[in-house]
């Protein structure tokens, strides 16, 4: 088991809850963690089940007309999309909760063991056990941590193991669900719903990445919106990772309640007038607390740019209603917060980290090939 740097304000909330709950109650979002449409064996259903009830194109009629999944607006369709897929991922849940309650059970039998509480404590001691190197190398790494540095000292090795013991069960578990999925022994009766894509795509805005690269990850934000910031060195890290396979362009979604979001958004376009976009765009992200009239000529001169070029793009009022398109077209597909993205018109909002951003693109290019 690798070691890895962690947020401490979470571990001992974590590490607490081990010996206290039922193996199987523990990590319930882990056992259904990584699974898609794909990789499920999804049972028939027959007339009147929940399938049909899902996957039904009429959703009904209302006093002289009826509604039915195609005239939903891109929102609605998302909207219903996710009420299934929660429909879906509990069923599944529940299916997977019984499957790990029935193989602690056998496994208590088959080692004749007085409880199943002694089958899980068997099966994770062979399974799931934390070593004193683990333990050791873990605090080294996180030396430096100063949510670690409030623990007593005393406190730590055995706050640590607890919390990597806490890990390592999870694992342990997941395996059991992933062996579950993959041999057939799950099989829910609800169809997984077709999750909504939508059409939207660079419409002229400045692309980072291979312009042919076979995902784009399209990104509404607002220059003043501190999450899309805390984004951007994710984002870069993604197109280096799937170096020529990803692009990501980055459409303006300026909010209300930002009164610099505009003017950062027309600076930024304005520089990408002088090739220099993505220059401007991490530039202003990087000064997030310090948007302002002032601040905008001084980045461009840092950047080299023709200053009465710049100073008179600023005063166009065709950059204005540039961003303006941008805002119209990410609220007619639904997007109501910053930052929200599409990757090849699949919608994920809020802040994403790498690893879910990575199963996204790898899902895609696997589509795609």
């Amino acid at each position: 088991m690798s070691t890895q740097k962690v947020a401490f304000a979470a571990i001992f909330i974590a590490g607490g809850l081990v010996g206290s709950l039922p193996l199987f109650f523990r990590d319930r979002p882990a056992l259904i963690a990584g699974s898609s449409p794909s990789s499920l064996a999804v049972g028939a259903a027959g007339p009147g089940s929940a399938s049909a009830s899902i996957v039904a194109e009429s959703l009904g009629s209302f006093g002289k007309g009826s509604l039915t999944r195609g005239d939903l607006t891109s929102d609605e369709k998302y909207k219903l999309y996710e009420a299934e897929r929660k429909v879906f991922d509990t069923v599944q849940e529940l299916l997977l909760q019984r499957y790990v309650e029935g193989f602690f059970e056998d496994y208590q039998k088959e080692h004749k063991l007085g409880s199943v509480q002694e089958a899980q404590t068997k099966y994770m001691a062979e399974n799931a056990n934390v070593t004193d190197a683990e333990v050791n190398a873990f605090l080294q790494e996180n030396a430096a941590n100063p949510g670690l540095q409030k623990v007593p000292e005393d406190q730590r090795v055995e706050q640590v193991r607890r919390y990597l013991e806490g890990q390592s069960r999870s694992g342990a578990i997941r395996a059991l669900a992933a062996t579950a999925r993959t041999s057939g022994q799950i099989i829910p009766a609800v169809v997984p719903p077709v999750e909504p894509r939508v059409e939207v795509g660079a419409d002229g805005n400045a692309i980072f990445g291979n312009p042919n690269a076979k995902v784009s990850i399209i990104e509404f934000a607002d220059y003043q919106c501190p999450f899309c910031a805390r984004m951007v060195p994710t984002l870069k890290e993604v197109i280096k990772k799937y170096d020529g396979k990803v692009n990501w362009v980055y459409r303006d979604f300026p909010l209300d309640f930002h009164p610099e979001a505009t003017p950062a958004a027309i600076a930024a376009n304005c520089s990408g007038q002088q090739g220099k976009y993505y220059e401007m765009h991490n530039r202003l992200f990087e000064e997030l607390r310090n948007l302002g009239p002032d601040l905008y000529p001084k980045l461009a001169g840092e950047l080299g740019l023709e200053m009465a070029k710049f100073n008179e793009c600023l005063k166009d009022p065709a950059q204005r209603e540039e961003v303006m398109r941008d805002q119209s077209v990410g609220a007619a597909i639904g997007v109501n917060g910053t930052p929200a993205y599409f990757i090849n018109g699949r919608r994920i909002s809020g802040g994403v980290d790498i690893a879910e951003l990575s199963r996204i693109i790898e899902e895609e290019l696997a589509a795609v090939n």
